[in-house]
């Protein structure tokens, strides 16, 4: 697959953003009159801080109004690396109405995740917020606990089965479409975890034949350019978002996914269901869940992709595996505890190929210092992993999948070493990595030890 496909949720901001430059060229004057008290009063923020420390770096080429906001294009994550590049590893651009940093080093990123997690663990102001507070807690209780997690062995074991069995069972000679077994795969898990056995039952069939395809419109309309985004208290912004048609695709999409789940929680209340060992009730963290199908199953694909585009590296994980394991049908997840070049693979993917290239931004509740600087309160910060783990200041040889450079260094991914945070770190840490881990795990290792 491409690189540039699996190397972040997909963000499809080229066409909107042409139709939002022209729809823009009418309406500049007007949006920089509104903008401008706004950008002044910023101007004057930044002037005061700036006695205590030098203010923030950045490009100021900037268009009125807009900012940088045409100029990351497609992939941002390239755009804030080269212009930390220039400026240093903590630098400042303007995205229409929002004053954002963006932090490229472990050292600033501990500043953001560690130093100053209190005042820096915000969210940009979204509906709904203390709704989605609320799922969050009952997300982590019931769901992602080490000790919840080791409870739905039996969902992983049981897909991971269903997995060898049908690539097994494929045709010699025949190719196989591994992403869409591997997306399988883990809605099997997710589905099994929240409904039970039943899931894979054939009554299931047509929710499990839409879920995928819901699952992916939703996480790209999410990640898709919208004005709101950018200019948050403009009326205008939300007026050029209708007719640039976000609007409309929203509400589309998300009938779409209101189907889905009406159709679910009407499965839900069969007297059946009970009858048939489900004793225990998901539903209601099952929407919070969901989203870590996508990103656990492009990890997966971008793992078996280097492993295939690296045969070195490949055999010798296979070895590992097939000495380690011995005369058993699978691999299970005791064994998965002596597999250390496994975890080695798995650290050096998440380094060159994270779930997102930009952790999820935060927004500072009040000024504090983040690589020496004086961020003012108010401002959105990005944290950019996939370039920290493309920098030669941090990694030796950094465009090469090379496992072995964690063989001496003692690097984790589960937040405390910030050279390598795939999943953040501090509150607002991806509470979905202990069930995202061990699904990798189990279903790479056992590619390893049933296919050549």
């Amino acid at each position: 697959m491409a690189d540039d496909f699996l190397s972040s949720q997909p963000q499809p901001w080229p066409p909107l953003l042409q139709l939002s430059a022209a729809v823009l060229f009418f309406l500049l004057p007007l949006l920089y009159l509104l903008f401008l008290r706004g950008s002044n009063g910023e101007a004057r923020g930044r002037q005061g801080n700036s006695a205590s420390a030098p203010s923030l770096p950045g490009p100021c080429r900037q268009l009125p109004v807009l900012g940088n906001l045409l100029q990351i294009g497609s992939r941002p994550h390239r755009y804030f690396q080269a212009v930390s590049r220039r400026y240093g590893p903590v630098v400042q651009v303007q995205l229409g109405g929002v004053r954002t940093v963006v932090v490229h080093s472990p050292e600033a990123a501990e500043d953001v995740l560690r130093t100053n997690d209190v005042h820096c663990c915000s969210r940009p102001p979204s509906p709904g917020i203390d709704y989605w507070r609320e799922m969050r807690k009952l997300f982590v209780v019931e769901l992602t606990s080490v000790s919840r997690v080791h409870s739905f062995a039996y969902a992983r074991a049981a897909e991971v089965a269903r997995l060898v069995d049908t690539l097994a069972a494929s045709p010699p000679g025949i190719p196989v479409d591994l992403s869409c077994a591997l997306y399988q795969l883990l809605d099997g898990i997710i589905g099994t975890v929240a409904f039970g056995k039943v899931y894979g039952a054939a009554q299931w069939s047509p929710e499990r034949a839409v879920f995928q395809d819901v699952l992916s419109e939703l996480l790209l309309v999410l990640g898709s350019f919208s004005f709101e985004d950018f200019f948050p208290s403009s009326a205008l912004a939300r007026w050029a978002d209708a007719l640039a048609g976000v609007e409309r695709r929203r509400r589309r999409i998300f009938r779409q996914v209101d189907g889905f789940l009406d159709s679910v929680i009407d499965k839900h209340l069969e007297p059946e269901r009970l009858s048939a060992g489900v004793q225990e009730d998901m539903v209601d963290a099952l929407n919070t869940f969901a989203g870590g199908i996508d990103t656990t199953a492009i990890t997966a694909i971008w793992i078996m992709s280097e492993l295939m585009r690296n045969p070195r590296v490949m055999q010798k994980a296979q070895a590992e595996v097939r000495n380690t394991v011995k005369n058993k049908p699978l691999v299970d997840e005791e064994d998965i505890q002596n597999l250390k070049y496994l975890e080695m693979i798995i650290k050096e993917n998440f380094r060159l190929h994270p779930p997102w290239t930009l952790l999820v931004p935060r927004q500072t509740m009040q000024p504090c210092l983040i690589g020496g600087y004086n961020v003012p309160s108010g401002t959105r910060v990005f944290i950019n992993i996939w370039a920290m783990g493309r920098d030669p200041m941090i990694w030796d040889n950094p465009e090469e999948f090379y496992p072995e450079r964690f063989e001496d260094r003692n690097i984790d991914f589960r937040g405390s070493h910030f050279e390598l945070v795939p999943f953040g770190s501090g509150r607002r840490i991806c509470p979905g990595i202990a069930m995202a881990v061990a699904s990798l795990e189990l279903v790479v290792a056992n590619l390893l030890y049933c296919f050549d």
